[in-house]
């Protein structure tokens, strides 16, 4: 075949397809098909359920990595964005801290629901975010005012939170291996959606930052003498010491006896003890008291009449109508009073009140006590076992160490044993009152040895000595840095811009995604919580 033949035969069969196209392509009336659409709304079907898989993926995702709490801005303070995250981990750290349990369970977020018993129209979960509030105003108002001035952690400071920080991680890797749940898991539990051990360690970071700054706060308190002085005077009352006589009455009914004829003979007692008071003008305390007592009760206060005595006692120590009695404008020596409680009447005498100018001490001792509850030892053995370890020690060169050795081989105290049964920088009223009178006596010195018998049992005592300042001055400067550091707060707080925006704050508590998307923003009281601009 010739070359010219080969070419018309190939331009032949492309005509002879051509035709065929177009036979196809042409009805039975032999005019040109119409466009078929169904390929096309396959694919356009196809397209959008494939659109919408994709977008299911993606909203899942979303969901379960909690991404809109971690990013979706909840508060503005000063000038500190918090997400919604941010307040979850606050809110976990409340409800772990109070042992209410823990928040981002299934269980507990049905509680969060339940309705408010102190706010109508709200939930259980609108009045922990409200009551959260000021302390998360405060945390970040004082974290923009530390960033303002410039304040890092000392290097010790940084070497405390990175320990804190292990700690924390490494108390959720063991709680993780222990109840077998993913460390994410736990964190979700714990914190909600979307929270990260990065996030639970910005916010140990953040508090333990807040705490040093406090400290430098502190720190900036005039605490001159006459600031000092200035304190004490203005609250005096509240900071000296009273001296007293007390004995109360306990009202005596019968068996079965009405809530009426009960106050009845409260009443009938209160009036049989009005001649107290005159009698209190001629005669002691004691001698007063008896004239109204049974004769087994009366031996009891002949025995011992200083037992109705009462001397350098903290107004801490008193109840609220004796204090209030002592404190009144005019109160003179020998002022007596009777006060009646529910079920009885105490008489008081009124001896005065002297400024605090008490020496903390310091004491070793060996408690001699029964190890058995059950009290198997008489008191006269352990009163010999006393003696017999006081002893020892005399007979001895009497030094510290030789104390020591006895503490650790007879002290039944666990709360000193470790430390050679040493009690340092003991402040008035904190032991018992036998131990601390002895401690106390007038001319005690360092070196004194002795025993005591109180409640506890035989007290082998020791003496270290007084400090050589009174305790009073330093606790009025620790309580002007306090007032400089409220005042400071309060200051800080008050200035403070605060901003909810709505979005985020529908994450805040919430475990479920829908149920945040789509539920109500949380509702602020006006009347605990200051009007805001909520911005989206």
């Amino acid at each position: 075949m010739s070359k010219q033949e080969s070419t018309e035969w190939k331009h032949e069969i492309a005509r002879a397809e051509r035709k065929s196209r177009l036979s196809r392509m042409k009805g039975t009336d032999g005019h040109k098909k119409k466009i078929e659409s169904g390929n096309t709304g396959r694919k356009v079907t196809l397209s959008v359920i494939a659109v919408v898989l994709v977008l299911a993926v993606l909203v899942w995702i979303v969901a379960a990595t909690g991404l809109v709490t971690r990013s979706a801005t909840a508060l503005t303070v000063a000038d500190r964005k918090l997400t919604a995250a941010d307040v979850n981990i606050m809110l976990g750290n409340l409800m772990a801290s109070e042992q209410y349990g823990l928040a981002f369970t299934d269980e507990f977020q049905e509680l969060l629901d339940q309705p408010s018993s102190q706010n109508e129209g709200s939930t259980i979960r609108n009045d922990l975010i409200n009551d959260m509030m000021p302390s998360i105003v405060y945390m970040y108002a004082v974290l923009s005012e530390a960033d303002r001035a410039g304040f890092i952690p000392d290097a010790e400071q940084s070497k405390e939170m990175d320990e804190a920080v292990e700690s924390i991680k490494q108390q959720f890797a063991e709680m993780s291996v222990s109840s077998g749940r993913s460390m994410s898991n736990l964190l979700k539990l714990y914190f909600g959606p979307g929270a990260g051990m990065s996030l639970v360690e910005r916010d140990l970071r953040n508090s333990m930052r807040v705490n040093y700054y406090q400290d430098v706060i502190r720190e900036g308190a005039d605490l001159g003498d006459d600031k000092v002085e200035e304190f004490y005077e203005e609250n005096k009352d509240a900071l000296d010491l009273y001296s007293y006589h007390s004995y109360v009455f306990p009202v005596k009914t019968e068996e079965g006896a009405t809530d009426e004829d009960k106050k009845q003979a409260l009443k009938d007692l209160e009036e049989k003890l009005k001649p107290a008071l005159e009698d209190l003008k001629t005669m002691s305390f004691a001698d007063t008291v008896v004239q109204y007592l049974s004769k087994e009760d009366a031996v009891a206060v002949e025995t011992d009449p200083d037992s109705l005595a009462y001397k350098n006692m903290r107004a801490s120590r008193l109840t609220t109508a004796i204090f209030d009695f002592f404190k009144e404008e005019g109160r003179k020596a020998g002022d007596a009073k009777l006060i009646a409680g529910t079920t009885s009447v105490t008489l008081i005498q009124y001896d005065g009140r002297v400024r605090d100018n008490f020496h903390n001490y310091s004491v070793r001792h060996i408690l001699i006590a029964d190890p058995d509850e059950d009290g198997k030892m008489t008191d006269a053995e352990l009163k010999k076992q006393a003696d017999d370890v006081l002893a020892e020690f005399l007979a001895g060169d009497r030094t510290v160490e030789s104390f020591v050795k006895l503490v650790e081989a007879h002290s039944q105290d666990p709360g000193s044993n470790k430390a050679g049964g040493l009690y340092e920088d003991v402040a008035l009223g904190t032991m018992v009152s036998e131990f601390e009178d002895w401690c106390l006596a007038e001319g005690r010195q360092k070196g004194d040895t002795g025993i005591v018998k109180s409640t506890h049992g035989y007290h082998v005592m020791y003496f270290e000595g007084l400090d050589e300042e009174a305790a009073m001055p330093s606790r009025i400067r620790d309580a002007l840095k306090e007032t400089h550091l409220n005042d400071w707060i309060d200051e800080v707080t008050e200035k403070a811009t605060v901003v909810r925006h709505p979005l985020g704050m529908k994450f805040v508590g919430k475990l479920d995604f829908w149920n945040a998307l789509f539920g109500p923003v949380p509702q602020e009281p006006k009347e605990t919580v200051p009007e805001l601009e909520p911005q989206g």
